[in-house]
């Protein structure tokens, strides 16, 4: 496995993810995205200097010989130079899960993120509800240090969110 940047031929499996009604609690997306909108933002990526978020592609292909297979996404999100942190996030297609795919990709963001980042910090804001994710970040060594009360609306009314945080 390998975490590589988002290429043109990544179209369909970012329009598949971010159009999944079932992630859309998780992502904070309220509609879907056309495929227009998202080739503009895979041909518009820039870094996460620029723009504050770094989304890489979770391939399956162990060198650039083989054909990709891609099979999720892990984003960094709200980074902080100054603050050195920032959030992290993660989706595998659903005939991935459960494979121990989700824990391999995020040390290897980890890595990538306090090597050449710099990153003290990185964190996610979890549902208590989402029992993979829950298992996926407390397995890799993040501790939840707060709960939000009524942070995320989802289905008609207000969630708690748990607040985990792992640093380096």
């Amino acid at each position: 496995m390998h975490l590589r940047p988002l290429e043109p031929e990544d179209l369909e499996l970012l329009y598949t993810i971010e159009n999944d009604p079932s992630l859309w609690d998780t992502s904070n997306t309220d509609a879907p995205y056309s495929r227009f909108a998202l080739k503009n933002y895979i041909a518009s990526s820039a870094s996460i200097h620029e723009c504050g978020q770094l989304r890489q592609i979770i391939d399956l292909s162990n060198s650039s010989n083989e054909p990709s297979q891609p099979v999720g996404m892990i984003d960094l999100t709200n980074y902080s130079a100054l603050n050195a942190r920032a959030e992290v996030g993660i989706t595998l297609l659903k005939a991935h899960r459960g494979k121990g795919l989700g824990s391999q990709a995020l040390q290897l963001l980890e890595m990538f993120a306090v090597q050449r980042l710099r990153i003290h910090t990185l964190y996610a804001s979890i549902s208590p509800n989402n029992k993979a994710s829950l298992n996926l970040f407390i397995g890799n060594g993040y501790k939840q240090v707060a709960t939000l009360p009524e942070w995320q609306y989802s289905q008609g009314k207000y969630h708690d969110m748990a607040l985990f945080m792992k640093f380096f």
